[in-house]
């Protein structure tokens, strides 16, 4: 999940688990401010036809779609000069009038792989390409405005790793470093990273939390034992 630019919580699906044989990548735009006990989309955005090699009719298949989405705003990608996969030009926000204030990274946990979207407002999507994590997997996707950088999170698929990327001097988006966990914490399935705003850093330091995939943290135990959060430093 995502906050956008106009404080929206954007979220991403990869399957139905109604039928967990059958993918279903789709973004989802939710009001916070909404009243009520149902939560309900304010747009929902349906890429699946855009992964044919996810529908095998295999659940573990299905299960290897969206895995993160992370909003990066245009004042960074112009900035940077980002050149715009579909004009080959530096982009220009301008060029899309629906899109809000920035673009959409999902990360696809079956090749590690970034697809970028600028999401209307009418319900439609632009599609602006892939960009390649040099990771095999990722779940997580996040902008932080600290490093100026954009995060992809693959868990112990890659050995726990966040891959920080960048806009090279040609004008695309590449990866720049890659940090491990901190080696006391466990490789396992940590699918959820953030790192708080500089704003917060206190004698040098800024938290970083992990969300731990329905495992059980630290020590011996099952998956039943629910979830786990891990907390964290690092430097500003």
């Amino acid at each position: 999940m995502t906050v956008g630019g106009n404080g929206h919580i954007y979220v991403t699906s990869e399957r139905d688990n109604a039928d967990n044989t059958v993918p279903k990548d789709t973004i989802m735009e939710f009001d916070p401010a909404a009243t009520g006990s149902t939560l309900t989309p304010v747009h929902q955005w349906d890429m699946t036809s855009q992964f044919p090699q996810l529908d095998t009719g295999s659940k573990d298949d299905a299960n290897l779609g969206f895995e993160g989405v992370g909003y990066v705003p245009d004042s960074w990608l112009t900035a940077n000069r980002w050149v715009d996969p579909r004009t080959g030009a530096a982009y220009d926000p301008a060029n899309y009038p629906l899109h809000g204030s920035g673009l959409y990274f999902a990360g696809l946990e079956w090749d590690g792989t970034l697809h970028v979207y600028g999401l209307n407002s009418d319900g439609t999507f632009t599609t602006f390409g892939t960009v390649s994590t040099g990771k095999t997997s990722v779940m997580d996707v996040t902008f932080d405005a600290g490093t100026q950088r954009i995060v992809a999170t693959c868990d112990n698929t890659c050995g726990e790793t966040h891959t920080f990327l960048k806009v090279s001097a040609a004008g695309t988006i590449v990866p720049d470093v890659t940090y491990t966990n901190p080696a006391v914490m466990p490789v396992d399935n940590l699918e959820g990273f953030a790192i708080a705003p500089t704003s917060t850093c206190v004698n040098g330091a800024r938290e970083a939390v992990w969300s731990d995939d329905g495992v059980y943290g630290f020590g011996s135990g099952s998956s039943s034992y629910g979830h786990a959060l891990y907390s964290g430093t690092f430097p500003c």
